[in-house]
């Protein structure tokens, strides 16, 4: 099943009214694109896209914004009805977590305290985060790390912020 490529703020930007209202509380309809993709905002904060000219920008941005849930503290969306629990993800993050990339001798691996446990579990068949301040993402200094978002092969998680 192919995942759903990453939707970028011009291509959002250009399905919105370019009005710079804002209604929105955002400075511009560009800005409102980052806050969307963020989902700091939603298609509601917008009402020009109510009206009838923007009626098939909407449909086209309901198929993208309409799904999930961020996590609350994490910036992971988790579409929970793509997940079928398939553990992909968890798999990858261990690796990561253990992974260290350096530019002198590539990629080794470092002994991870065995205590910890892990980023993401599955429970009850849909994956779930157990212990985000694990994640490479929270680590001094943080790391741009996607794994679980890459791996997943339903596009069932996205990392937002």
């Amino acid at each position: 099943m192919p995942k759903r490529e990453r939707l970028q703020p011009l291509q959002v930007y250009q399905l919105l009214p370019g009005t710079n209202c804002k209604l929105c509380a955002c400075p511009g309809c560009y800005a409102f694109a980052f806050a969307l993709i963020a989902r700091e905002k939603s298609l509601k904060d917008c009402p020009d896209l109510e009206s009838e000219p923007f009626r098939s920008s909407l449909q086209i941005l309901n198929q993208y914004f309409r799904e999930g849930e961020v996590v609350e503290g994490t910036g992971l969306l988790i579409r929970k009805e793509k997940c079928n629990g398939c553990g992909d993800c968890v798999v990858v993050c261990a690796k990561a977590i253990k992974a260290v990339v350096s530019h002198l001798v590539g990629v080794y691996y470092r002994q991870v305290d065995e205590e910890m446990p892990p980023v993401l579990q599955v429970v009850d068949g849909v994956v779930q985060v157990k212990n985000w301040a694990g994640c490479k993402r929270c680590a001094e200094p943080p790391t741009a790390c996607r794994v679980c978002e890459e791996k997943c092969p339903f596009g069932a998680l996205e990392l937002v912020r």
